[in-house]
């Protein structure tokens, strides 16, 4: 009998982690077992030991552990190697901060074996029950600005449509496909370390003839910023202005659109974000800048 397999990276995070584990079921409504694969990626030493006492008794669950902090997208890839997948497995990747609606694994795996879609994603909420706010509803990547343009998003939950739809951009936090299909595409990028790693992936995904489909009736709920504290990070800024330039260069997409015109606006745009921050305005602002004259000089040594 096939099988899904849930992959979760964790970060100094382990109450979240463990409440998400605790909700998955040991196997879905059509018979798939489930097992849970997480990887430590360099926590405390306090928080991994959190985390190990409040799994070490849960079933079907396996934790590796780095002594180096890898970034998400290569800690999924590590843990992908790692499994002995059968040949119609699914693989289901999961950040630690979310909360897993009722019917809502249940409905991606029917949504995925009809076939219609190569790779599907629940919808994404996040705000308390009296206001509750999309988060991710599928997205375009504006492949002449480099920017992803989210649809919906921020609006009212009661907003979303009702029924499956194609996307164009598939965000890392709850993608689910088969896992010939992760081989297929490669993976995430090892350099990206956070950030556009899943804009590369649902790009690549799409050259190769995938079709990305959202199913705004299977839901979670986000906590947003909870692996990096209130606010952005400089980790933040520093990596997602970096990578916009590495994606650049990784599809063959002209520098001069990051420079000039839209995508230019675009760039000046993430650090200007900074300047807007509650805390720690300039080491952010610097850290945009940083990131992006190190995506540059990646492209000019290219």
């Amino acid at each position: 009998m096939a099988q899904l397999h849930v992959l979760t990276v964790h970060f100094n995070t382990p109450e979240m982690m463990s409440r998400l584990i605790e909700n998955i079921p040991q196997q879905t409504p059509s018979g798939r077992a489930v097992y849970v694969h997480v990887l430590d990626n360099c926590s405390t030493v306090q928080n991994l030991s959190e985390l190990r006492m409040s799994i070490e008794k849960l079933p079907a669950v396996t934790l590796e552990m780095n002594r180096v902090n890898v970034g998400f997208g290569a800690g999924i890839n590590q843990l992908a190697r790692s499994i002995r997948f059968g040949e119609s497995d699914v693989l289901w990747i999961v950040n630690p901060d979310m909360r897993i609606e009722a019917g809502c694994i249940e409905t991606l795996e029917n949504e995925l074996d009809k076939g219609h879609y190569n790779v599907v994603s629940p919808l994404i909420y996040t705000g308390d029950q009296n206001d509750r706010r999309i988060w991710y509803c599928g997205a375009h990547i504006d492949g002449h600005n480099l920017r992803v343009k989210h649809l919906l998003y921020g609006q009212q939950l009661a907003d979303a449509p009702e029924r499956p739809f194609e996307t164009e951009f598939m965000t890392g936090a709850a993608p689910m496909m088969y896992e010939a299909t992760f081989r297929a595409v490669g993976g995430f990028p090892e350099d990206y370390f956070l950030y556009w790693e899943d804009a590369f992936f649902s790009w690549k995904a799409r050259e190769l003839g995938f079709r990305l489909g959202v199913v705004p009736s299977a839901r979670l709920w986000h906590a947003v910023g909870a692996s990096s504290g209130l606010g952005q990070s400089r980790t933040f800024y520093y990596w997602y202005a970096r990578n916009r330039f590495v994606f650049a260069h990784d599809f063959e997409i002209p520098r001069r659109r990051l420079l000039l015109g839209g995508g230019g606006l675009e760039s000046v745009r993430i650090v200007g974000k900074a300047l807007i921050e509650r805390q720690g305005r300039l080491p952010k602002m610097r850290a945009a800048i940083r990131g992006s004259c190190h995506g540059l000089r990646r492209r000019r040594s290219s």
